[in-house]
């Protein structure tokens, strides 16, 4: 996040922001910058939207300090964790053998057990 004034701060400023975290401008600057880290990946929330605002400020040593009550948005896009299901099968057998499929998937599975369906109606 970056946070921009229209002059010269007279002395530090902070700007406390809504997620908790804080800008500071240094005295004769007027910009200065944050970076947060955006939330991890989780397969069971969609993306969403990161909105912060400023709650205060502290400093800078102005007459008057007009603060944007626009909120900073930041978009997070979802990553989809594709899974892939492989079947494999025993590779010969005898007539009136045995023939053992197995399914395999690349990532752990989680929540609930993954039932397979083949096309033959056994699971």
């Amino acid at each position: 996040y970056t946070a921009t004034l229209s002059n010269k701060a007279g002395t530090d400023l902070v700007i406390k922001l809504s997620n908790g975290e804080s800008i500071t401008i240094a005295a004769g600057q007027k910009e200065a910058s944050i970076t947060i880290d955006a939330p991890s990946d989780d397969v069971y929330v969609d993306a969403a939207n990161l909105s912060v605002t400023v709650t205060g400020t502290t400093g800078g040593d102005f007459e008057k300090l007009d603060v944007s009550k626009t909120a900073a948005v930041t978009q997070v896009t979802d990553t989809i964790d594709t899974t892939t299901v492989t079947l494999t099968a025993t590779p010969s057998v005898a007539e009136g053998g045995v023939v053992t499929y197995t399914a395999s998937v690349n990532h752990k599975v989680t929540g609930s057990d993954l039932v397979v369906k083949l096309a033959n109606g056994q699971t």
